[in-house]
C-alpha cells in the first residue's frame, strides 16, 4: 500500500510539473502574441489553438496533484459530524463512484483519441493533431482515478481495521 501511495504521489507531482510548464507556455505565447501584434503588426497565427491546447493540458495534468492535496471542494465538514463508521461508509461510496466516473472518463478519452488518430483530425488553424492532446488529457484523468483508488483503498482499510 505504501509503494502504491508513493507511486501515485510521484506521478501526480510529475504531471503537476508538466501542468506548471504548460501554464508558463500559455503565458509566454499570449505575451509574445501581444508583443508581435503591437510592435510588428504580425500576430501569431493560430493563437487560439495554442491557448486552448495548453489550457486543456494544464487542467488535465493538474487534477491528480490537486486531489492528492485535497485542493478540491469537499464536504468534510458534514461528514465529520457523523459517527466514524457512517462517515467512512459515505466516504467509501463517494470514492467508489468517483473512481468509476474518472476511470470511465479516461477510457472514453483514450478511445476518442484513438478515433481522432484514425481519422487524422487536426486543429483547424495550426494543423496540430488532436489525438496526442486527447491522450495526454486521458492520462491526467487516469492519474486522478489512481488517486481516488488509493483513497478508496485507504478508506476500506480504515473501516476494516
Amino acid at each position: 500500500m505504501v509503494r502504491f501511495k508513493r507511486g501515485v504521489e510521484i506521478l501526480s507531482r510529475f504531471l503537476d510539473i508538466l501542468a506548471a510548464i504548460s501554464v508558463v507556455l500559455t503565458m509566454s505565447v499570449v505575451v509574445l502574441n501581444i508583443i508581435l501584434r503591437s510592435v510588428f503588426k504580425q500576430p501569431i497565427t493560430g493563437i487560439m489553438d495554442y491557448v486552448m491546447i495548453l489550457t486543456a493540458l494544464t487542467i488535465a495534468l493538474a487534477l491528480a496533484n490537486c486531489a492528492i492535496r485535497n485542493g478540491h471542494i469537499a464536504v468534510d465538514y458534514f461528514v465529520e459530524k457523523l459517527p466514524v463508521k457512517v462517515g467512512g461508509l459515505l466516504d467509501m461510496i463517494t470514492n467508489f463512484a468517483s473512481l468509476a466516473f474518472w476511470a470511465i472518463a479516461a477510457v472514453f478519452m483514450f478511445e476518442y483519441a484513438q478515433t481522432m488518430y484514425a481519422t487524422g483530425t487536426v486543429f483547424p488553424t495550426t494543423q496540430i493533431p488532436l489525438a496526442p492532446v486527447l491522450a495526454i488529457i486521458g492520462t491526467g484523468l487516469l492519474a486522478l482515478a489512481a488517486v481516488v483508488l488509493y483513497r478508496l483503498l485507504n478508506t476500506v482499510r480504515k473501516l476494516v481495521v
